[in-house]
């Protein structure tokens, strides 16, 4: 297994650095901690900082919530261990808009998927105030910062494919290709998903279903 492990952590349509480090987002979401504390090391080696490592695994609170932030602390403790930097360096990066009214939630969604998803279509009839909170935290997380906006997509649809989540898989690959994702990208995430929860990863992308 370490041999295939090693085989997919080469240089492709994606870096190395980037493949080591979703696969510790990955680990983290599905909250398997020995896999992610192994796969910490290779991401440290590989090059990534603290931060990329804390800010990928925040990312995906917004599709599977706290339990994934409470297994990735072990991950983000263990990469300070692990780090030979004497300080945490943060990445300036510009002023997160937040959102004060139901219509600007609206707009941003809009904006985003060209009509209003039928997801955030009943948060605004059924849970407004959670639409409001939820906009901000989905803002705020998929930001370009230590990580880009388009590899935290692919984090994203990982994490889908891997469950087997239709509407998650929809929703992050067509965001994913707005920003510029291609064939090659998609089938590297397909192989670290493979490693991760076998061979049905495969047909868990609705492109490549009969």
């Amino acid at each position: 297994m370490s041999i295939i492990y090693q085989a997919l952590l080469v240089e492709g349509a994606l870096p190395k650095k980037n493949k080591a480090l979703l696969m510790v987002g990955l680990f983290a979401a599905r909250r398997e901690e020995k896999e992610m504390m192994h796969c910490v090391e290779l991401a440290v080696e590989a090059g990534n900082s603290v931060v990329e490592i804390a800010e990928l695994i925040a990312s995906a609170i917004i599709s599977r919530g706290i339990p994934t932030w409470l297994s990735g602390i072990e991950a983000i403790a263990y990469a300070v261990s692990l780090s030979e930097e004497s300080k945490i360096h943060l990445v300036s990066i510009d002023e997160v808009a937040t959102f004060s009214s139901q219509q600007e939630c609206i707009n941003y969604y809009q904006t985003e998927f060209e009509v209003v998803p039928n997801w955030i279509q009943y948060l605004i009839e059924y849970a407004p105030d959670i639409l409001l909170k939820y906009s901000n935290l989905r803002t705020t997380s998929l930001r370009d910062g230590a990580v880009s906006r388009l590899l935290k997509e692919l984090f994203l649809y990982a994490i889908n494919v891997c469950d087997a989540y239709d509407k998650g898989i929809s929703i992050h690959k067509s965001n994913a290709s707005a920003l510029g994702a291609n064939a090659a990208m998609f089938d590297e995430i397909k192989a670290l998903c493979i490693y991760a929860v076998g061979l049905k990863a495969i047909w868990n992308d609705t492109d490549r279903k009969a």
